[in-house]
Order: structure tokens, then C-alpha cells, then sequence
């Protein structure tokens, strides 16, 4: 086979493109929110900060086919994780949420888990810890890789 017939072979095959792994955070702490996101933008993630459920469903809607994980604190002024989580599934049941919390009041985390949420992550935390535990628990859901 000739150069370029493989190059024409090559480019006639679909390819699976590397995309970053995205993460939509939502934390009423402003600091909290840069932490993680120069911590995971570091790291190479998509990263999308909200401070409530407005915030959160708004972006979520305009970016939900890049958004691969939701890291919500489960306390938050208004509606607090558990009821964000129940608004954003009922635009897009598909969503996957970690949640994250120092004091998570009246919620435990087996309830949490029963609502949905793929783990609960302790504060205080390391970012490393959390970028890795989030790419371990979310696989890409078309079939390619991260980078």
C-alpha cells in the first residue's frame, strides 16, 4: 500500500478526539470555586464555576455536552446540593454528581449516594486527590479518552 493510500485510509476512518474533562463546580464560597478551578485548569480540565442553582443550571444547559461531572457542595444558601441536583435532573437526567461538603447537616452520605451522587468527597481536600478520584469515577461516555 502506497503513502498515499494510507493516508487516504487513515483520513476516511472516524477518530475519536481527545477532549479535556469537564467539571461544573458549584460552592457559594468564591474562594473554594478558584481553588478548584485554577487547581483543575492546571490539570487540563474544562472548568465551569456557578455559586447556585441559577448559575449552575444555566451553564449546565449551554454546556452540558462538555460538562462529564457536577462537584456540588451539599450546604449551600437557598436550595442546598440535594435540591440543585433535582433541578438539574429535570432537564437532564443524565447528569453525574459528586458531592462535596465539611458538614453535610441533616444529609448523610449513604442518603446522598441514594439520591444519585457518585461519592462525597470530605472537605477540606486536596485538588490532586479530587481530579483523580473524578476521572476514575467518570469514564468518557463516548468512548474516547481525555487529556
Amino acid at each position: 500500500m502506497s503513502h498515499l493510500d494510507q493516508l487516504a485510509e487513515s483520513s476516511a476512518r472516524p477518530s475519536i478526539q481527545a477532549r479535556p474533562f469537564g467539571v461544573l463546580v458549584v460552592d457559594d464560597e468564591d474562594g473554594l470555586r478558584r481553588l478548584l478551578a485554577t487547581g483543575m485548569r492546571r490539570r487540563g480540565f474544562a472548568v465551569w464555576l456557578a455559586a447556585g442553582e441559577r448559575e449552575a443550571l444555566e451553564l449546565y444547559q449551554a454546556h452540558d455536552t462538555d460538562i462529564d461531572v457536577v462537584l456540588m457542595d451539599v450546604r449551600m444558601p437557598g436550595r442546598d446540593g440535594p435540591q440543585v441536583l433535582a433541578a438539574l435532573r429535570e432537564q437532564h437526567p443524565q447528569v453525574r454528581c459528586c458531592f462535596m461538603s465539611g458538614d453535610p447537616g441533616e444529609h448523610t452520605e449513604d442518603g446522598l449516594r441514594e439520591l444519585g451522587a457518585l461519592t462525597v468527597v470530605r472537605k477540606p481536600f486536596r485538588v490532586d486527590d479530587v481530579a483523580m478520584l473524578l476521572t476514575e469515577l467518570v469514564p468518557p461516555e463516548d468512548g474516547g479518552t481525555y487529556h
